[in-house]
């Protein structure tokens, strides 16, 4: 019994490479080949009003991903917001340079998840930079999404 089982193991040992050798050369799986190419622009909005605080004035980073299907010839493009910036935010009193402290990160990043939808969350306490903050992002969405 002993032997047997052991010729069985030996030679399903020495058939298998060959079996796996005979049915990866014999499948031919189809792969398309695609063409992926990415580029990354900054778009900035125009300045806003922020009440009478001044002006704000939002900056954005947008990669663009296209992606070529090149035996259909068919396109995708994805775009993603990777960064967004405030060059120009009311700082002229002490309390204004404490309120954008504070409320800037958090529209950065409710654009970030929010992506290309303006609708972001306004910040409690910050309701003219968040208003400003909105307006130039919009002007910045509208020229990202005409390239």
């Amino acid at each position: 019994m002993r032997k047997t089982t052991a010729a069985v193991l030996a030679a399903s040992a020495i058939a298998l490479p060959n079996a796996t050798a005979w049915a990866s050369a014999t499948s031919h799986a189809v792969v398309a080949k695609k063409k992926v190419v990415t580029k990354a622009k900054s778009f900035t909005g125009s300045p806003a009003y922020a009440g009478r605080w001044g002006e704000i004035q939002v900056t954005i980073v947008v990669r663009r991903t296209t992606t070529t299907n090149l035996a259909t010839r068919k396109k995708t493009v994805k775009r993603t917001i990777t960064s967004v910036k405030v060059p120009l935010y009311p700082d002229h009193t002490d309390r204004s340079i404490f309120i954008n402290q504070q409320a800037l990160p958090i529209l950065e990043q409710e654009v970030l998840q929010a992506q290309f939808n303006p609708n972001v969350e306004m910040v409690s306490g910050a309701t003219y930079t968040s208003n400003g903050f909105v307006q130039s992002l919009q002007a910045a969405l509208a020229a990202a999404k005409r390239v």
